[in-house]
């Protein structure tokens, strides 16, 4: 039972049995005067009254000195107790009757806050070669002209360098726990860890030795980069993530682009032109032919050398003189290609693709590859109805072939050269045929029939490799890379489940706050700032923030300028609610979305979705309902408060990025008590703040309804 429960009912029988006894002694011991009329009533009526005020005066001081006191004096131990914070003040009314507890409470305060100090030195003192580590991989990250990101098996970011942002633009898409999806093309990015894992399970390299080149483009399918990936295991054999770089060749690619327009022009465009002088040159050349002949002849070959001097003008004006960069291509096993392409063909089940005899090693990039394998076993398949394809490698002199038989008739010139039109791959490739792809690779396929095995053949030129086809068994193998860094971080951030059961410690988190004209967005007030930080993994992200001034198409008045400190002047030129909104979006993603008092910062938000055309469905916390939960209704939950509580330093107050850092260290603060108290999950706090919630607002209307009757 609640001290304060258990008091109130000893109060209340004490005085019943007070006011018992009075009665009781009034009538039977107070006897009525002679001559006069009984007054027992009158005397039982004002000793019961004298006992009633006494005993309430008595329950009164108990409660005002005793009881609250000890109350606030628990909430703040279990604060102290519950939150990593040592410095969390206990504050006690001017007047109380516990200076002793009081004093006691101080002493312990004090003693974990020394034995919490003495535990942290030690952990700095154990960490401090490992954070010297840490400082010296920051510097040269950050040095790098490559892009760096970290990923774990759920491709949510861990790490990111500053060339990454800006190789990839849009910093607001970027952040720890957001998934890198989201940045790059998938396509690649998923085959290259596939490919990669294959290499890995069948246990011909270790995850260290595994690298792979890639081509991918960002998300919204523009520009193009030359990526390189690295296997990372957790040190127990297990692949945990994976490493990227990144390098911009958008450059090299149009220069590779313009020099393929050029070779077609000079071997296909230019080919009719020069056959047309020929055969007029011979032709001039007739000793019967007539004058009318001749001109005829004359006007063609001076059509045609306009015609050529023309084609000449435009390939030198797409000739440039750096003819640096090429298609990136590396050595790639056939294996590993095979067995994504049959993940590839899953849909297609009827359809069966074997390998045989000794996979060799191919030179290209192994995703347009992927891809050419993909649409010509597709056309193979509908062209003749064949459901088994077997894929055998030969070794030439210069060349590797890959060969695809199957049971049928062979493919024609004409239908080969239909397929080789044909759209091959990804949009993010600039819609490249069947033909750019094995152009690519300098591989011009042929159809025959192999009449020793009655079977159709396809035939596939592909480069030669750098590296020898065949090792020796026992050569000795590669010494293991040194381990200089041990990222923690490796630890999924995220799950894929549902919010409600995604523990505490792995929410990615948006907390934001707005400054507005006033406090009315039906009466036409407009958000004027809107800031936000990114939280994950219980850690306020300062370097991941979003600030943002509006023009509100309105004037700030005098009374809201004495708040946040923007005029309009300071609003004058700044983009438009409806540019900011959308960018604010692609800032929070799917994250959570916190603020102090919410409900309030949303209606300006949900005001504005529509003229924005952005859709704010996050799920939301509000750190006040929090605290609340944690402390009840008799402690001041407004920020300012909270954060003297909490020992949070604010800068900036009222100014939406001052606000939104604060709030920021406030909800670590109040994650970590909400843990101690045994909320673990997302769905746990949720539901239980949003039971305060409710308490709260029948408490206002019990209040005000109180208040109306008086």
């Amino acid at each position: 039972m609640q001290p304060r429960t258990f008091v109130s009912a000893m109060v209340l029988f004490v005085t019943m049995a007070l006011c018992a006894v009075t009665i009781i002694a009034v009538y039977g011991v107070a006897g009525a005067a002679e001559g006069s009329d009984d007054n027992r009533a009158a005397l039982a009526t004002a000793a019961t009254s004298a006992v009633l005020v006494c005993m309430f005066l008595v329950w009164w001081s108990l409660e005002r000195y005793m009881l609250r006191p000890q109350r606030r004096l628990a909430r703040n131990a279990r604060a102290r107790v519950e939150s990593r914070s040592t410095e969390n003040s206990i504050a006690l009314p001017a007047s109380h009757a516990v200076a002793d507890l009081a004093e006691a409470f101080e002493e312990l305060g004090n003693a974990l806050k020394q034995a919490r100090d003495e535990s942290e030195a030690v952990a700095k003192r154990a960490t401090a070669e490992v954070d010297e580590q840490k400082a010296w991989l920051e510097t040269i990250l950050q040095g790098l002209r490559e892009g760096v990101l970290v990923c774990n098996r759920q491709h949510r970011l861990l790490l990111y360098n500053r060339s990454a942002l800006n190789i990839l633009g849009n910093p607001e898409s970027i952040g720890l726990g957001r998934s890198v999806l989201e940045l790059i093309s998938g396509a690649a990015l998923k085959h290259t860890l596939a490919r990669l894992e294959h290499r890995y399970e069948s246990g011909v390299s270790a995850p260290g030795d595994l690298t792979a080149p890639f081509v991918c483009s960002r998300a919204n399918a523009q520009g193009l980069f030359h990526g390189r990936m690295a296997l990372i295991d957790d040190g127990h054999g297990r692949i945990s993530g994976y490493l990227v770089t990144l390098e911009d060749i958008s450059a090299q690619v149009n220069r590779m682009a313009q020099r393929e327009a050029v070779y077609r022009a000079l071997s296909r465009d230019l080919r009719g032109v020069v056959a047309n002088l020929r055969a007029a040159a011979e032709a001039l050349g007739h000793p019967d032919m007539s004058a009318a002949e001749r001109s005829s002849f004359d006007r063609v070959v001076l059509d045609e050398s306009n015609r050529l001097s023309r084609y000449i003008d435009e390939l030198a004006e797409h000739i440039s003189p750096d003819e640096a960069g090429a298609w990136p291509l590396a050595d790639v096993y056939l294996a590993d290609l095979i067995r994504c392409l049959e993940e590839r063909l899953a849909d297609t089940p009827d359809l069966q693709i074997t390998l045989v005899g000794q996979p060799l090693w191919i030179y290209g990039d192994s995703l347009t590859l992927l891809q050419a394998l993909e649409c010509l076993v597709r056309n193979i398949h509908a062209q003749s109805g064949a459901t088994k394809i077997v894929v055998e490698t030969l070794l030439s002199d210069r060349r590797v072939y890959v060969d695809m038989r199957w049971r049928g008739p062979a493919i024609s010139a004409a239908e080969l050269n239909s397929w080789l039109e044909q759209p091959c791959g990804e949009v993010s490739f600039g819609g490249q045929r069947l033909i750019d792809a094995l152009e690519r690779h300098g591989c011009e396929p042929w159809s025959y029939a192999d009449e020793r095995s009655a079977e159709a053949v396809l035939r596939l030129p592909l480069l030669a490799p750098e590296r020898p086809q065949f090792q020796a068994p026992d050569s000795a193998p590669l010494p293991a890379r040194p381990e200089f860094y041990d990222f923690k971080l490796m630890h999924d951030l995220s799950t894929d489940h549902q919010f409600a059961s995604r523990p505490l410690n792995q929410l990615r988190c948006v907390v934001f706050d707005c400054e507005m004209t006033g406090l009315d967005p039906d009466g036409g007030d407009e958000i004027i700032s809107i800031a936000g930080v990114r939280v994950v993994n219980r850690r306020v992200l300062t370097g991941e923030t979003f600030n943002r001034i509006i023009d509100p198409g309105r004037s700030i008045p005098p009374a809201s300028v004495r708040f946040h400190g923007l005029t309009d002047e300071d609003v004058r030129g700044q983009p438009p609610i409806e540019q900011v909104l959308p960018e604010f979006k692609q800032f929070a993603g799917d994250d959570v979305l916190v603020a102090h008092n919410a409900a309030f910062d949303m209606k300006f938000l949900a005001a504005k979705e529509k003229s924005s055309g952005v859709r704010f469905d996050n799920p939301v916390l509000d750190t006040l309902l929090l605290s609340v939960l944690l402390d009840g209704e008799e402690e001041d939950h407004s920020l300012d408060n909270l954060c003297q509580r909490y020992s949070v330093t604010m800068s900036g107050r009222h100014t939406a990025l001052g606000d939104t850092l604060a709030t920021a260290e406030l909800l670590v603060r109040l994650f970590e008590r909400l843990e101690a108290r045994g909320y673990k999950t997302f769905g746990e706090v949720t539901k239980a703040s949003h039971m305060a919630a409710e308490l709260r607002h029948r408490s206002a209307a019990v209040s005000a309804q109180q208040s109306g009757f008086a």
